[in-house]
């Protein structure tokens, strides 16, 4: 009798396994919630996250050493929380609107990042498509620069603002930008969108980088008009 029951048993044990297999696999690309509530937990009895930058990693403390509402990127120099807030406000006071959390406008690691950050704006703007402020600054040798000129590419003619990001794969430039149009270019923003946006003639592509004046559009005149920033700190953990 006992032997009859051995096959079954395995037969189960095994099958539970595939199944938290394909559960863990699916929760690891879910989207952040951005500036909205907390997500509940995932059922399953394990922390969320697959230690990639997403939740708390097995190990770390509750959301990955991030306040409640943010999410956790770990990057080279440790671990990285960021938010999207929806508002209309110049560069500026989204700067300062980030210090009052405690952050700054955050940059991007790569190009992952923007996409992840993509879908978290999506989650909090007022719009189908918006742009959000990110922390990135033209450099000095190229504030009176184009494109391409005086030796000002597409990576090195901004530089992170922030402190946390490494290299320049988080420069994600739409086409031809960035390109200081009128030589009036100073800042940065992110295109969050769920498929190209025709704009000016052009087609903008979702989790990519324009430069802009500092108060780009801020009366919502356009699918590229400022809906949003997003703000980055440093985890507890």
């Amino acid at each position: 009798m006992c032997a009859k029951m051995i096959i079954p048993l395995v037969f189960l044990i095994g099958f539970a396994a595939a199944g938290n297999f394909g559960s863990s696999s699916s929760e690891s690309c879910e989207d952040g919630n951005g500036g909205g509530r907390p997500r509940p937990g995932n059922g399953g009895g394990r922390p969320p996250g697959n230690g990639n930058g997403n939740g708390n990693g097995g190990g770390r403390p509750t959301n990955g050493g991030c306040d409640a509402g943010w999410r956790r990127f770990n990057r080279p120099n440790g671990g990285w929380c960021v938010r999207v807030f929806g508002a209309r406000m110049t560069q500026a006071d989204a700067q300062i609107q980030c210090q009052s959390y405690g952050a700054t406008l955050s940059s991007l690691q790569n190009m992952e990042e923007a996409l992840q950050i993509n879908n978290m704006a999506l989650s909090v703007i007022k719009a189908n498509t918006g742009s959000v402020w990110i922390g990135a600054k033209r450099t000095t040798a190229c504030l009176k620069q184009w494109l391409w000129t005086n030796g000002c590419g597409r990576q090195n003619s901004f530089a992170w603002t922030d402190g946390s990001a490494t290299g320049v794969a988080g420069f994600v430039w739409d086409n031809l930008q960035p390109d200081n149009d009128e030589l009036k270019q100073p800042c940065a923003v992110m295109l969050a969108a769920r498929a190209a946006v025709t704009w000016g003639g052009k087609f903008w592509q979702p989790a990519m980088l324009d430069d802009n004046n500092c108060m780009f559009d801020l009366e919502g005149k356009h699918p590229r008009s400022v809906y949003g920033y997003v703000c980055g700190k440093n985890s507890r953990a």
